[in-house]
């Protein structure tokens, strides 16, 4: 008799979470609205392919970022055609291309189980299927520290992929600075995991390649790396410093911005985060884990996301120039938290009243950061509903509600009320949770449901919640007039606007970032490079031929531009730029221009020329 097949069931639901991640990015890809750091490295990206310029080149374009954040996506489409379309089919293709060692290595670290959790968390994420479909320089960085720890990760790696993890940590850093922290940390890791024989060459090979990349761009390059250094203690670098005012410097940023931005965060990752901190808290002692290996390896992914969090943290929430990027600075390196989780979480983790006591504190910390974060959508009603016992004056058990004690006692202002209110409910829906977790294992329902024990359980309970929980709160949320259209619309509208502008004409651009890559349609038009960049390429003062030199401008050099130019691409949002200054001079007139279905989820261009 034939013994019946076993259906290979952990398999199946990985493929299926595999699927749903590859249709979900392909979803976002034809239907997200491009963002000004999208259009800005592809633009310059393409100029820097084509040869009309060089990243750091004086009088150039602002190389605000490490080159191959522009050389990368620039050579795609120099090879392959330029466009929207065809970068985001590149960035799909590096997006799944990470997936795949995000495979490979939970299954690696935490078996098959594991690696078809981490399909589902991706799949899942709205946030991630986002950010890594469009052609943003996160999913360039991610894909390349995956793969970083396919090689690196480990026992017994051959030195050929160790010598490749270390190469490779050098392109990382060449295409976001701001990874800078994790190269030195996979050579110590080298050394400490792999021998003295594999951490030389690990150290000998990045150290190469990172010098000959300064060498290729020397002395310019410095710029990189001088905002971060003190003045006082590195003159000698100044003329790498543009010693500009920027816009940004003079904002006041609010904390119930910076607060809103955290739990914007802990919405987007609710897994990594709340995971990241839960395993912390269950550290297993070093005699639980399985091999020495796997201790090392936790370490080093543990110390690798801690310090590129607390860079991204700062560089985020506490300076002035980007405060919402608290969330989209976390996809750079999130799969070294994700890592960190199963590498702890797949052994036995260490439990003891402190450390429940202190998972609890922290499960609610994070359910009121992700309550908060539905604050515009559910603030009134949890005002409403949150109600208080209380005596009245008369001695009558009565109620008020928590918006009644906020206004009454505390004197809050609603936009306050409305944040206190759904952390509140966060927290309650937390409680809830941590009952029924408490019920399952106090009348033993389920024997051993969801983990090696209570906390553990406990934690995965809250996880599976965060989760499941922000596509279902967001499910209809993201369809547009342009959805799933939106590629064939922009190329539409890009392709008009350059049939309209003359080749060979001096085109004054002051269009919002979002247009920026309707410019890569045209290939024969001349622009005044600083007006190029993604929101910070203006700035308030400084010397005007210093400025020139980095890629910046003030108001000044902007009238000097708008005298010469021939072409003038108007958005009537542009800040110190009114429609009426270019509608109601004689010298501009109107030229047609139709953006046609664009028009539907993307504001109108205006094109003017001189008379």
């Amino acid at each position: 008799m034939k013994s019946k097949r076993k259906i290979p069931l952990i398999e199946i639901i990985t493929i299926l979470g595999a699927f749903l991640y590859v249709a979900r990015s392909l979803y976002f890809a034809h239907s997200s609205l491009s963002i000004g750091d999208e259009g800005a490295y592809l633009f310059k990206g393409l100029v820097f392919a084509r040869g009309e310029f060089a990243p750091f080149e004086d009088y150039g374009y602002w190389t605000n970022k490490a080159p191959l954040a522009f050389l990368i996506p620039g050579e795609i489409q120099y090879r392959f055609g330029a466009g929207l379309r065809e970068a985001r089919y590149f960035a799909l293709a590096v997006s799944f291309f990470m997936l795949a060692g995000v495979w490979i290595l939970t299954n690696r670290l935490g078996g098959k189980n594991w690696a078809a959790i981490a399909m589902w968390v991706f799949a899942l994420s709205d946030a991630n299927t986002s950010i890594y479909s469009q052609a943003l320089s996160q999913g360039l960085v991610a894909c390349m520290l995956t793969w970083v720890f396919v090689c690196a990760l480990g026992e017994k790696r051959p030195l050929w992929q160790l010598i490749v993890a270390s190469l490779l940590s050098v392109v990382i850093v060449m295409t976001r600075q701001n990874m800078i922290v994790f190269l030195p940390l996979l050579v110590l890791y080298t050394f400490w995991q792999h021998g003295k024989k594999a951490g030389i060459w690990s150290l000998a090979s990045s150290a190469a390649l990172f010098i000959l990349f300064h060498a290729l761009y020397w002395p310019n390059i410095m710029q990189l790396w001088s905002l971060w250094l003190p003045e006082s203690l590195t003159p000698f670098l100044n003329y790498s410093r543009p010693f500009a005012v920027f816009g940004y410097d003079t904002f006041e940023i609010g904390n119930l911005s910076r607060i809103q931005s955290v739990a914007i965060g802990i919405q987007h990752h609710f897994f990594i985060l709340c995971g990241f901190a839960g395993a912390l808290i269950l550290f297993p002692s070093k005699s639980k884990w399985k091999s020495q290996s796997q201790f090392k390896t936790a370490i080093f992914l543990g110390l690798s996301f801690i310090s590129l969090f607390a860079l991204h943290t700062w560089a985020s929430l506490f300076n002035q120039f980007c405060i919402q990027c608290f969330s989209p600075y976390q996809m750079f390196y999130s799969v070294a938290g994700l890592l960190f989780i199963v590498s702890v979480l797949s052994n036995r983790v260490s439990d003891s009243k402190i450390r429940r006591a202190l998972l609890v504190v922290v499960l609610l910390l994070f359910a009121a950061g992700l309550g908060s974060y539905y604050f515009q959508r559910t603030g009134e009603w949890s005002l409403a509903a949150i109600q208080f016992p209380r005596v009245n004056d008369e001695g009558q058990f009565t109620f008020a509600s928590l918006g009644e004690v906020l206004t009454y006692i505390f004197n809050l202002p609603l936009d306050v009320q409305k944040r206190i209110g759904t952390a509140f409910t966060g927290v309650l829906v937390g409680i809830l949770l941590l009952t029924v977790s408490w019920i399952i294992h106090r009348f033993a329902l389920i024997k051993n449901w969801m983990g090696q024990n209570a906390s553990l359980a406990t934690l995965n309970l809250f996880l599976l919640v965060g989760v499941i929980l922000p596509p279902a709160a967001n499910a209809g949320m993201y369809a547009t007039p342009c959805s799933t259209n939106f590629l064939t619309y922009y190329e539409q509208a890009g392709h008009a606007l350059a049939d309209a502008i003359p080749p060979d004409s001096l085109v004054y651009w002051k269009g919002s970032g979002r247009h920026i890559a309707m410019l890569l349609y045209m290939d024969d038009v001349r622009f005044f490079p600083p007006q190029i960049t993604a929101g910070a390429g203006y700035v308030r003062a400084g010397d005007p031929e210093r400025l020139l030199r980095f890629g910046l401008f003030t108001d000044e050099m902007d009238l000097q531009w708008r005298e010469s130019a021939d072409y003038f691409i108007i958005w009537k949002g542009y800040p110190n730029t009114t429609l009426d200054d270019f509608q109601n001079d004689p010298r501009y007139e109107p030229v047609p221009f139709d953006m046609e279905n664009l028009n539907q989820c993307e504001d109108v261009l205006y094109l003017f020329r001189k008379r």
